[in-house]
């Protein structure tokens, strides 16, 4: 004879249903499904998320100032370059993207190959002489950590340029939890309080003369 179980259902949300049921019925569902508890989502840390949001916003901001310095530098390919790419924004602020410098440093486009080149190798010059100079001498980022954090991005952007492919991962969170201790003291760095702006600088610095294409595959090199 076959046993009457009871349940009555005491919610309805979202495709999901909370159940009240008799404790054989459910040894019975045991025996013959698999159920697994759900689990709940991680969380990113709070200061990793900070880090991330001050993360996306190195690349708007140097590449603003690099197609400053290139028409005050009179680069006109490269300024011309930049400007193309800056006038098909769409949003209000019309701001450069990750995606354009990964693009820059991608698939060289025969139409367009020499430009290109010569882009890549004015940004290198330009992270190697002129970028810490536009963080120090912007008087819209007040803050002294804020600056200091802004001329380590600086480096890591230099980092990229030794990679296969450059600025593919460059928005990627870290995967190593980091110890409470130090996600405190990371939040604390990361409390930044200015608007981080991409308006142009006063000031030019002067052109160096050593060669700053070092980071660039050979690859690059020539392009007859």
């Amino acid at each position: 004879m076959q046993e009457d179980y009871t349940y009555q259902i005491l919610k309805k949300c979202n495709g999901k249903v909370i159940i009240q049921i008799d404790e054989q019925l459910l040894n019975v569902i045991n025996t013959h499904f698999t159920i697994k508890p759900e689990q709940a989502k991680k969380e990113v840390p709070y200061s990793i998320k900070k880090q991330h949001n001050f993360q996306r916003r190195i690349v708007p901001f140097f590449m603003n100032q690099f197609m400053h310095w290139a028409e005050e530098m009179g680069y006109k390919q490269v300024d011309g370059y930049l400007r193309a790419i800056h006038k098909k924004k769409t949003s209000k602020q019309q701001k450069f993207e990750l995606g354009d410098l990964k693009k820059l440093f991608g698939c060289i486009n025969p139409r367009t190959k020499i430009i290109q080149i010569e882009t890549q190798y004015k940004w290198i010059e330009f992270l190697s002489f002129q970028a810490e100079i536009c963080v120090v001498v912007n008087n819209k980022i007040k803050d002294q950590s804020t600056k200091q954090m802004y001329i380590q991005a600086i480096e890591n952007l230099k980092d990229e340029l030794k990679k296969e492919q450059p600025y593919d991962k460059f928005l990627s969170l870290p995967k190593k939890e980091k110890s409470n201790d130090s996600l405190i003291d990371e939040s604390k760095e990361l409390s930044i309080k200015e608007e981080y702006s991409s308006d142009e600088i006063d000031e030019q610095a002067p052109t160096y003369k050593e060669d700053p294409y070092s980071y660039l595959s050979c690859a690059y090199s020539s392009y007859d």
